[in-house]
């Protein structure tokens, strides 16, 4: 029997394209799925026979994730897979000894541009942020070399890996739609409690970059228009970042029309869906964002709610093609504010943005087709 090891050591178990989507394929064909993953046994809320989880200890900086290494490769080599199957960049460095001392077959799921992540991280010094990610670029082409296959999330992570590794294939991150359904009880409870309300949603991981401040002094605007208008956020951010946009709340006075839900599980993120009139995506253009495809379009679109997405190529494209929604100037929270009353004046054309991103995600950008790439690519190895 094939086992597989998921390893990871800046995911969580429950992670959305790990678990959700790549697991949960494996698991129809694969009887053994290993996940060694940072956080505690608990955080595994799953039983189903034949997924097993391995925690490692939480890494709260990358310096910790570093450190996790050596117990990465430990487990790895205890488990002793047929398939090694790995996410994050700081894992590259220990391919040599998984060359060295496993027959595993190796796979490499880059989900970002690591060296233009690098370039834009506020935790690096200016100064060094573009030598660093030059070093970056350098050795994870240098030492991708030793994985048998690259996946990667989007297209323009894969044109980074043209010519220096044959084994490169594009999973896109599209959300799974049988498992994409809201919990009635839970919905109603929402439901319930934004009565009277008009519930315009932002989720995901949450930052400057993407959009954290222009969506609250949106508000201010929204408020004297609409005051029934209810931003949620709902993701997880740092504990100074909260701090800053508490106090921006303050400062605007819109204390009432702002609501910061925090981190909710994966399964849990449709209900919040459900009961919004607009999904956001206020990316702004650096970048990183200038070539991402952000997941959380499309779970809009499969909940029928459209979209409100920065004017950049990765948002724009979809939401264009589609006809699910508008795109807007994201460094100007008046075109957020204009773009939220343009979607909520029009019922009709609500409805018909809806429908075509229910239409859209239905026929095209779901993972069922994912799937069969990520099967093949296993299929190919398992047989080799």
């Amino acid at each position: 029997m094939n086992k597989i090891c998921m390893l990871s050591t800046g995911h969580g178990p429950m992670d959305d394209r790990i678990f959700y989507k790549e697991v949960l394929s494996l698991s129809k064909r694969y009887g053994q799925i290993v996940l060694v993953m940072p956080g505690r046994q608990e955080d595994f809320r799953h039983d189903e026979p034949g997924i097993q989880y391995v925690p490692l200890r939480k890494a709260y900086s990358l310096l910790s994730r570093f450190l996790l290494l050596p117990a990465a490769l430990i487990n790895v080599l205890r488990i002793n897979p047929a398939v090694c199957h790995f996410h994050d960049f700081e894992l590259i460095f220990i391919l040599p000894f998984l060359r060295a001392f496993s027959k595993c077959k190796i796979i490499y799921d880059v989900h970002e541009v690591h060296p233009e992540m690098v370039l834009e991280s506020k935790k690096i010094p200016p100064l060094l942020r573009r030598g660093l990610a030059g070093v970056v670029d350098v050795m994870e082409k240098f030492l991708c070399r030793f994985a048998d296959r690259i996946v990667t999330s989007d297209e323009s992570i894969k044109e980074r890996f043209t010519g220096v590794h044959p084994g490169t294939i594009t999973i896109f991150n599209y959300p799974r739609l049988s498992i994409f359904v809201p919990g009635e009880a839970r919905l109603s409870l929402l439901r319930e409690r934004y009565r009277g309300r008009i519930p315009v949603l932002y989720q995901g991981s949450v930052s400057e970059t993407r959009g954290l401040f222009q969506m609250i002094r949106a508000m201010r605007i929204l408020r004297e228009r609409r005051p029934e208008i209810l931003l949620l956020i709902v993701g997880g951010m740092e504990d100074t970042l909260l701090a800053r946009a508490v106090n921006e709340i303050r400062a605007l006075k819109v204390e009432g029309c702002v609501e910061i839900v925090g981190w909710v599980p994966h399964e849990e993120v449709v209900d919040y869906i459900f009961v919004s009139r607009i999904g956001l995506v206020p990316l702004q253009p650096t970048e990183k964002f200038m070539k991402n495809i952000p997941i959380k379009q499309f779970e809009y679109m499969a909940c029928g709610v459209p979209v409100l997405g920065a004017n950049l190529p990765p948002i724009a494209s979809y939401v264009k093609s589609a006809g699910c929604g508008r795109v807007f100037d994201s460094t100007r929270p008046e075109a957020l504010a204009e773009g939220v009353m343009a979607i909520l004046d029009d019922e009709k054309e609500w409805l018909r943005m809806s429908e075509a991103g229910k239409k859209a995600v239905s026929e095209l950008w779901n993972w069922d087709e994912m799937e069969k790439r990520l099967l093949s690519v296993y299929g190919e190895l398992l047989q080799g």
